[in-house]
């Protein structure tokens, strides 16, 4: 066993050594992985494991080898060692299985430099409703994978428990899943079952309360479509529109969509960023504006880098001032589309203050807008992402 986790160690060091972070890592493995033949399926999984806890530690253990970081990488994700403590460092095997706060205390005694606080390594930008150090640990943890139930609930459940298939249950129809299980077996997706984040399907909750008539609705930014079945679930909507500055996701959206049975009045590809291009969605919108429009705008991701944690390590901090002019100018040129007493929800997947209360502020410094409710949606309790949300009237 000792040369199956020594093989297994030397190559991921090897292709971290060879990752250039110019790509996402989950893309640049299926890649090499593909290119070298000789490993099997559970030698991946091994080796892919190694890798991920290795950028799970962000920028906490620099100073240490790429090994002694993989080493205390394993340690602090996993409950169990699975032989390589026992052969690569013994000390910590024993302790494996306790809690997060006590394994860092014995980490600082075999690596006093090792600075938890360095995990996710951007305070300074953090808003002030998120906690620092319980964020930064939280990465240490495998997020789940989501599910929103479309059909019957009980037959649903019914099903994972004939079949044997763990999942945790939450409120509204929500189940979460570990990252390996495959659904698309038991369910058809889109129509039974959506998959998609516990914090991005509580976002449409800031709606409760309002009056939506149901008359029609622009997803601006439309992404995988995923907000567009869960606000066509609630309101059936007259007329629903979605658009995109990518063609190709367009694509995919609309075939989604048609699978989860809800009604498209048009689809188009547009750069909201852009004024000139305001045009577009003008040919396409009606001139009587929109009910309700969600943009889920681009932003840096932070509080998905549970699933990505190559940013950890990789993000630079001036990509926020760029993504923050983006939004800024996307919420601008999408507010003369929204009908009066209508209503924008404005997402983003960020932590960051800059793209959130800081837009907004932005924003209302130069039009005459409502606030109505902003909030960020904690899921690293439950595994989950992290989302902020701002509903927006005239």
């Amino acid at each position: 066993m000792a040369g199956f986790h020594k093989q297994h160690l030397t190559s991921a060091i090897d292709l971290l050594k060879r990752y250039s972070y110019k790509e996402p890592f989950a893309i640049f493995l299926k890649k090499q992985f593909k290119k070298d033949k000789k490993f099997g399926s559970r030698d991946r999984k091994s080796i892919s494991d190694l890798c991920y806890g290795y950028m799970r530690l962000g920028r906490s253990a620099v100073e240490y080898t790429t090994q002694d970081q993989i080493i205390m990488a394993f340690y602090l994700t996993h409950q169990e060692d699975n032989g390589l403590l026992e052969h690569f460092y013994p000390l910590l095997k024993d302790s494996i299985d306790k809690n997060i706060e006590k394994k860092i205390e014995i980490i600082l005694e075999a690596f006093p430099l090792f600075n938890s606080s360095f995990i996710f390594s951007f305070p300074q930008y953090l808003s002030e409703n998120i906690n620092h150090e319980s964020f930064g640990l939280s990465h240490l943890k495998k997020p789940l994978f989501f599910i929103k139930i479309r059909s019957e609930e009980q037959a649903i459940i019914q099903m994972l428990k004939e079949k044997c298939v763990p999942f945790v249950s939450f409120e509204d129809k929500i189940l979460g899943f570990e990252q390996h299980i495959s659904l698309s077996d038991l369910f058809k997706l889109d129509e039974d079952i959506v998959v998609q984040d516990i914090s991005s399907q509580k976002t449409v909750r800031l709606l409760d309360g309002y009056e939506i008539k149901g008359d029609s609705f622009w997803d601006a930014c439309a992404g995988s479509g995923g907000k567009s079945i869960l606000a066509s679930d609630r309101y059936h909507f007259n007329s629903h529109y979605v658009s995109d500055i990518r063609p190709a996701i367009l694509d995919e959206l609309t075939v989604r969509i048609s699978n989860a049975g809800v009604e498209i009045t048009d689809t188009f590809c547009v750069d909201l960023t852009n004024s000139l291009s305001i045009q577009v969605a003008k040919s396409y919108l009606p001139k009587t504006g929109i009910e309700l429009i969600i943009a889920d705008v681009p932003c840096t991701g932070s509080g998905t880098w549970g699933r990505s944690p190559e940013w950890l390590r990789s993000f630079e901090e001036e990509q926020i001032e760029v993504y923050q002019l983006k939004q800024i100018q996307i919420v601008k040129n999408i507010l003369p589309f929204l009908k009066k007493g209508g209503y924008l929800l404005y997402i983003t997947c960020s932590v960051f203050a800059n793209e959130n209360e800081a837009v907004l502020d932005a924003v209302k410094n130069s039009h005459s807008i409502k606030i109505l409710q902003q909030k960020y949606f904690i899921g690293f309790p439950h595994r989950g992402d992290q989302l902020f949300a701002a509903l927006i009237t005239l």
